[in-house]
C-alpha cells in the first residue's frame, strides 16, 4: 500500500503506528510530524520521496484544527516530543532530512552513562542542556 499525504501527518499522544506483516510506504509526499506529543511507536514504514506540502488547516489534536505553515520535508520530524520509539525503518530521499529531532533543554543527571544524545553518521544540534 502507499500513501501519499497532501499535508503532513500530525501524529497526537499515545499512538502506535505499526505495519508488520505489510508493505506499507509513505511516498512523493509529505512526511510525518510528532510535535509536544508523547509515547508514539511507528514501527515498519518505508518513507521516501518526501516533497514540500502545502500548510493549511491541519487536525492537530482530538477537538483542535490547527493552522500549519508548508511541511519541512522531513520524513520524519520530532519537535517537544517525549518518549518517541522509531524502529525498522526504511527512510531515504527526503529533500531536507531523514529525521530531524529537535533536542534542547534536557538535564542528564549523576551517574548517568548511556541514553544521552548519540548520533552516528550524521549532525545534530544540541543545546541548552545541563550536563553533571
Amino acid at each position: 500500500m502507499t500513501i501519499k499525504l497532501e499535508q503532513e501527518l500530525i501524529v497526537t499522544s499515545n499512538k502506535t503506528i505499526d505495519v508488520r506483516g505489510t508493505n506499507m510506504e509513505i511516498r512523493n509526499a509529505a512526511g510525518i510530524t510528532v510535535q509536544f506529543a508523547k509515547n508514539v511507536i511507528i514501527h515498519g514504514l518505508h518513507i521516501h520521496q518526501i516533497i514540500p506540502a502545502k500548510g493549511g488547516k491541519i487536525k492537530d489534536g482530538e477537538k483542535h484544527l490547527g493552522l500549519r505553515s508548508a511541511s519541512d520535508v522531513d520524513g520524519i520530524s520530532l519537535f517537544g516530543a517525549t518518549n518517541i520509539w522509531l524502529d525498522h525503518l526504511s527512510l531515504h530521499h527526503c529533500a531536507n532530512g531523514l529525521i530531524d529531532v529537535i533536542v534542547a533543554l534536557n538535564h542528564f543527571g549523576k551517574g548517568l552513562e548511556e541514553r544521552m544524545p548519540r548520533c552516528r553518521f550524521g549532525f545534530i544540534h544540541v543545546v541548552n542542556n545541563g550536563y553533571n
